[in-house]
């Protein structure tokens, strides 16, 4: 078992220091049983623009993930949350995997928004690893619309795949029936978690966060406003719908790339 708490939370755009405390009193608030809790997209700064990514990007040893290795540490809760992220020259739209351990993963964006290809290099792969018996892949947004990226995770033995969620009016019921279909056709689970609000550009963040089982069924959903959802999943209801629906026993076109599976338990997906 693996209880999921999905933070939909409002960021004040571009004061990374108040999303940081935010998200860490978040954490530090988490229910009793929670293993994981999961925030939006880019939550600690907003949706950059080139005028200010310089100043709100940090690397991935930089101070966000310090505070939040800290507060996993005295919590016991692992945090996945959206940032950008500064790597040499580039910028990347980056969602983390911070544990008590530390860093344990972090995927880069491959399916850039119109805006996001202002700021952001695109991700270069699709990476799996194991926390708590459950191998785990991420994904941003965007990444929900195509089918190519869970089937790529589940290619990497995903039993769940956390979605840090940027989706605005009208497009809300979009990424919600696409999570169920990626849920559904991986027999995979779908934990995604959605901003709320308007933003600088008059957009109305959809809301919406969810979890589906890998029979596409919603197990717990928010709606329009900040809330907190608890949701428990079993990895014997992925091995269930695995007998009932043998889709990925029966694919005919697979999709090109290099998969390596490294020492450490992380699979990657090179595209």
């Amino acid at each position: 078992m693996l209880t999921l708490e999905l933070a939909q939370l409002k960021a004040v755009e571009g004061d990374v220091k108040a999303n940081l405390k935010k998200a860490c009193d978040a954490v530090r608030n988490a229910g009793d049983k929670t293993d994981i809790m999961i925030f939006p997209e880019v939550f600690f700064s907003g949706f950059p623009t080139p005028e200010n990514i310089e100043s709100i990007a940090e690397p991935l040893d930089g101070p966000i993930i310090q505070a939040l290795h800290q507060v996993s540490k005295e919590t016991g809760v692992a945090i996945v949350v959206g940032m950008a992220e500064k790597a040499g020259e580039h910028y990347y739209n980056t969602s983390v995997f911070v544990a008590p351990e530390g860093l344990l993963n972090y995927y880069r964006k491959t399916q850039l928004w119109l805006t996001d290809k202002e700021v952001f290099q695109v991700g270069d792969r699709y990476t799996t690893f194991e926390y708590k018996g459950y191998r785990i892949g991420i994904l941003i947004c965007f990444d929900i619309e195509y089918p190519e990226t869970a089937r790529a995770l589940a290619m990497l033995d995903a039993d769940l795949v956390l979605v840090t969620n940027g989706n605005m009016d009208p497009y809300g019921y979009v990424h919600r029936a696409n999570g169920i279909s990626r849920a559904l056709e991986n027999q995979l689970f779908i934990a995604m978690v959605n901003h709320v609000g308007e933003d600088r550009y008059g957009h109305n963040f959809a809301g919406g966060s969810c979890v589906i089982n890998p029979l596409g069924e919603v197990l717990g959903e928010l709606g329009r406003v900040e809330g907190r959802c608890h949701v428990t999943i079993d990895k014997a209801e992925r091995d269930r719908a695995r007998e009932v629906y043998q889709y990925l026993n029966e694919v005919k076109i697979t999709l090109p790339g290099t998969i390596q599976k490294h020492a450490n338990g992380r699979y990657d997906f090179i595209i």
